[in-house]
């Protein structure tokens, strides 16, 4: 009977991390960061936006605004919600504003993510391997709107029942 308990608390406390996404709306990285210590290890993206929206090329780089999400930060990303958010490895809830540009949503969500302790690695980690695609002008420019960027006033942790 305690093993039945067990069970069910741990499967039923894992549902936190379980996005209600149209597969066909539905994104999954094909990288996963292993390093988190929490049990999630991709972080889970709802937006407004479309695949395609999102497939446009992520300010001056060769990689698509879906890309650097999926492959830098290990984020799954669903599409054509009616709301933006972002759920981080430990399964707090961001709300995003709404945002019609790609780049400033991809910005907005890479913010956010480089002001986590693990989220800030992969954030150099970033701009380590794409250093070759932003002038110098550009890599600079991004450093200091990161770095002096205050956080957002919209922007709200919400913890996720998970029943």
């Amino acid at each position: 009977m305690r093993i039945l308990i067990c069970f069910f608390l741990f499967f039923g406390c894992n549902s936190q991390f379980r996005v209600d996404c149209d597969i066909n709306n539905y994104f999954i990285s094909p990288n996963k960061n292993n390093n988190t210590g929490f049990l999630k290890n991709q972080r889970e993206i709802v937006t407004t936006f479309s695949e395609k929206e999102l497939e446009s090329l992520f300010n001056e780089t060769s990689i698509s605004c879906k890309n650097v999400l999926a492959n830098f930060f290990y984020c799954n990303i669903c599409f054509n919600s009616d709301r933006n958010y972002l759920i981080s490895y430990s399964g707090e809830r961001f709300d995003l504003d709404s945002s019609s540009n790609p780049n400033i949503f991809t910005n907005n969500i890479i913010s956010l993510i480089s002001a986590m302790q693990i989220g800030s690695e992969e954030y150099e980690y970033f701009l380590s391997s794409e250093k070759n695609n932003f002038s110098k002008k550009e890599e600079m420019l991004i450093k200091n709107v990161f770095q002096t960027q205050k956080p957002d006033s919209k922007i709200e942790s919400i913890k996720i029942k998970t029943h």
